[in-house]
């Protein structure tokens, strides 16, 4: 019995990222085949263009492991942070099953803030470069989903003042994720990374991406074991949304 009310987990990272230390490919289908998980996605990060060759390798052991689950090989490809135009590090995606969209960085700076404090960016330009990377991201149909929306937002800048801003901007990314298919994540692990006051806000931005017609889906974003499908906040979502409102690996087209 899976400890969700989902049957699959469509974001886990393996060790090869460095900072998911114990997640062998044989562990996570362990894993997944324990909890009685029926789809899987493998997304490791790329973080510059040659770490396709991590995605490849992990693909030959995936193909010598016997598992139960379907298990699907894609990448987190991160969002480049040398520009604001939301491009990615490398446009070779073809080969990438399931490409997810990682908007990790400031754009222009390249840092990881930590929270607003620790953003280097000021406020009002940040809300500037963030609008024209996200409508960047969303605008390129070889994204199938977009990481975690709101996290770097909310790392970034105070959403108590920018929220109803960046409420506008998520609708009009809205529109161009359905227009693009470009499903959006309801991602576990960022519900365990935010300050809980602000659960109605992520559940606001879910709500926006459903009205307009963009698929939710769900992944944990795992970078070890026990995470592996747990969804605390999926539920919560799912439960306010309805489970007939979040899409399966088949509905995304993944899997046949």
């Amino acid at each position: 019995m899976a400890v969700n009310s989902l049957n699959y987990d469509l974001h886990i990272h393996t060790e090869y990222c460095g900072h998911a230390g114990g997640m062998t490919v044989d562990v996570i289908c362990k894993r997944a085949d324990e909890l009685g998980l029926e789809t899987i996605a493998i997304t490791d990060h790329i973080s510059q263009p040659n770490d396709i060759e991590i995605i490849k390798r992990i693909g030959d052991e995936v193909s010598r492991i016997e598992t139960n689950c379907k298990v699907i090989v894609g990448a987190e490809v991160d969002v480049d942070a040398e520009y604001d135009d939301g491009r990615l590090v490398t446009g070779a995606l073809d080969d990438i099953d399931y490409v997810i969209a990682g908007f990790h960085y400031v754009p222009l700076i390249g840092t990881y803030p930590h929270g607003p404090d620790d953003c280097e960016m000021q406020a009002d330009e940040f809300m500037k470069v963030w609008q024209k990377s996200l409508l960047g991201i969303v605008s390129n149909p070889k994204i199938d989903t977009l990481a975690h929306p709101g996290r770097l937002l909310a790392f970034s800048v105070d959403l108590d003042v920018f929220f109803d801003d960046a409420l506008c901007v998520f609708d009009d990314a809205a529109k161009l994720s359905a227009k693009n298919n470009i499903a959006w994540e309801i991602n576990e692990l960022t519900y365990f990374r935010m300050d809980r006051r602000f659960d109605e806000h992520f559940y606001k931005i879910s709500k926006l991406a459903l009205d307009h017609g963009v698929k939710l889906v769900f992944g944990t974003d795992s970078h070890f074991p026990e995470s592996i499908g747990k969804s605390e906040y999926a539920n919560n979502i799912i439960e306010r949304l309805g489970a007939e409102n979040i899409s399966t690996p088949g509905g995304m087209g993944l899997i046949k």
